[in-house]
C-alpha cells in the first residue's frame, strides 16, 4: 500500500511565461498529480506552450483589489482537486527530485503546518551583491528556527488551514506566502528545498522588491522590521566604534550563513557595507505604498487595500 509520501499532489504555479522550472516539474509530477499552470490572460504565452506538455492551463483573468500572484494563486488553488496541494514559482531552477522532497516532507509534516523553505537572492548587480549578505544570514536564520516562508516553495494539506478564507483574501491583497503563516499552526522550513533564486539587482528593481516586502512586513510582522532596523544600526555603530571586532564577526557569521546553506558565493565579504547600505531602502521603503511588480504598478496602503495602477502590456 502506497505511504503518504506517495499520495497525488494538485502543482499551482502563476506565470504567463513557460520557462525552465515549467519543464523541471512537467516531468516530475505524475500521472496521477495534477499540473496547474495560472496566468492572466488566454493571450500569455504560456498557453500555447503549456497545451504541448502535460500542464493544465487556469486563465485567473486581470487583477483587480489584489497583485497579479495573489489573483493567479487564488484561481490555482480553487481549481485545485487533491488534498496536498504546492504553490511554487517560475523564475528559479528547482533541480531533478524537488518535488519528490516536498512529497516526502510534507508526508512528515505535523497537521495544521506548513512546509516552505527561503530563497538565496542572487544578483550580478552591485547593488543586489552589497544586500545579499544580510539576506542570507536572515535566511540562515529562519531556516534554522523555522520561521521562513517563501511563496516559491509552499506546500499544506487541505486541512492544514481555512482554504476557503485564505482563497478569498488573496484576492484582496499582495503578500501570499506571509499571509498564509498567519494562517497556519506552524512553519516547517526545510533547508533541502533552499534555492538560489536570480533577482534583479538594479536599483529600481531593488527598491521595489523592498517597498513590497516592507508593506508586508508591517503589516504582518512589524517586530520583523524593527529588528532588521536595529541590526543594521548595530553593525554600523559598531564598525564606527570597534572597527576590528566588528568587521571580522559579522563577516564571520555571513561566511558561516553561506556555509550552512550551500552557497558558493564571495559576497559574504560585503556583509558589513552591506548592513550599512540597507537602512536607506528599508528607511525609503517605510514611507513609500507604491511599486512595481511583475510589469504592474500596485498601490498597497493597508494588508486588504490594494490598488492596480498600471495593468501591464496586454
Amino acid at each position: 500500500m502506497a505511504g503518504p509520501s506517495a499520495a497525488p499532489v494538485s502543482v499551482v504555479l502563476p506565470t504567463r511565461e513557460w520557462t525552465v522550472a515549467c519543464d523541471e516539474l512537467a516531468a516530475q509530477t505524475t500521472p496521477a498529480d495534477e499540473f496547474l499552470v495560472v496566468c492572466d490572460r488566454r493571450t500569455d504565452p504560456v498557453v500555447e506552450a503549456a497545451a504541448e506538455r502535460a500542464a493544465t492551463v487556469v486563465v485567473a483573468g486581470e487583477p483587480t483589489d489584489c497583485s497579479a500572484k495573489c489573483n493567479a494563486l487564488a484561481a490555482g488553488l480553487a481549481r485545485a482537486a487533491h488534498d496536498r496541494l504546492v504553490c511554487t514559482d517560475a523564475d528559479f531552477e528547482h533541480g531533478d527530485g524537488w518535488l519528490d522532497t516536498v512529497r516526502r516532507r510534507l508526508a512528515r509534516t505535523p497537521d495544521g503546518h506548513v512546509l516552505s523553505t527561503a530563497p538565496v537572492l542572487a544578483s550580478e548587480g552591485p547593488l543586489g551583491k552589497l544586500l545579499e549578505p544580510s539576506s542570507v544570514i536572515g535566511v540562515a536564520r529562519s531556516v534554522r528556527f523555522d520561521t521562513g516562508v517563501w511563496g516559491g516553495t509552499i506546500a499544506f494539506r487541505r486541512d492544514d488551514i481555512d482554504l476557503d478564507a485564505f482563497v478569498g483574501d488573496l484576492r484582496r491583497t499582495v503578500g501570499d506566502d506571509a499571509l498564509l503563516a498567519e494562517r497556519a499552526d506552524g512553519i516547517e522550513t526545510a533547508r533541502s528545498l533552499v534555492r538560489e533564486m536570480p533577482v534583479d539587482g538594479t536599483l529600481r528593481g531593488t527598491v521595489a522588491r523592498r517597498v513590497r516586502w516592507t508593506r508586508m512586513g508591517l503589516y504582518l510582522d512589524p517586530g520583523g522590521i524593527a529588528s532588521r532596523i536595529l541590526v543594521s544600526l548595530a553593525v554600523l555603530l559598531g564598525t564606527l566604534l570597534a572597527p576590528f571586532l566588528t568587521v571580522p564577526l559579522v563577516t564571520g557569521v555571513a561566511a558561516a550563513a553561506y556555509a550552512a546553506l550551500g552557497v558558493r558565493r564571495w559576497t559574504f565579504l560585503l556583509a558589513v557595507p552591506g548592513y550599512a547600505l540597507v537602512l536607506a531602502p528599508l528607511c525609503y521603503a517605510l514611507f513609500r505604498v507604491e511599486f512595481e511588480w511583475g510589469g504592474r504598478r500596485y498601490r498597497w496602503l493597508s494588508l486588504y487595500d490594494v490598488t492596480v495602477l498600471d495593468r501591464g502590456e496586454e
